[in-house]
């Protein structure tokens, strides 16, 4: 077995994915790649279209695509699988760009936060509420998609050891 090239941190949101996936850069060495969303709604305001879905979803593969080389190792703090289930969860659709490129990429392995942890509030935070929901959309994506994945239970500290488990092999 090897050590994954590209894992994925995913989930609904306030639900510790920044946390997980800056705590697995720092401690394995992984280059990480930052949830483009927040930068472009806090430059841009929290109103969005489905047309900024798009760019903020072209933009953010852009970057992964620049930070993608051979002997790099990725932790994406977020990424398509994200904005396909907030386009469909918010507008009812997604663009195609955007489901037929998360088809066309290769994730080694996922991560999936649990809603578990307590909601932290942030004016860029839409779903306070249904975290849960949003948990069992993500899940039953990854089975779709076919992407090996863990689930993330509990808090900070069980989290950790859950990837350093996984990472350690």
């Amino acid at each position: 077995m090897h050590k994954p090239f590209k894992l994925l941190i995913t989930g609904p949101e306030s639900t510790g994915k920044t946390t997980i996936a800056s705590y697995i850069a720092d401690k394995w060495k992984y280059t990480l790649v930052k949830e483009y969303a927040r930068e472009y709604l806090e430059l841009n305001g929290h109103v969005y279209t489905k047309e900024d879905l798009l760019h903020i979803a072209k933009k953010h593969h852009e970057i992964v695509l620049d930070n993608t080389q051979e002997e790099n190792k990725l932790v994406l703090d977020t990424y398509l699988l994200n904005i396909k289930i907030w386009s469909e969860y918010t507008f009812g659709h997604c663009d195609p760009w955007i489901s037929d490129t998360l088809n066309s990429i290769k994730i080694d392995h996922v991560f999936l936060t649990t809603s578990n942890v307590p909601w932290s509030y942030d004016p860029l935070r839409e779903n306070k509420d249904n975290r849960s929901e949003l948990f069992d959309i993500f899940k039953n994506e990854l089975y779709d998609l076919d992407w090996p994945f863990t689930i993330l239970k509990d808090d900070q500290i069980e989290r950790e050891k859950q990837v350093d488990d996984f990472l350690d092999y």
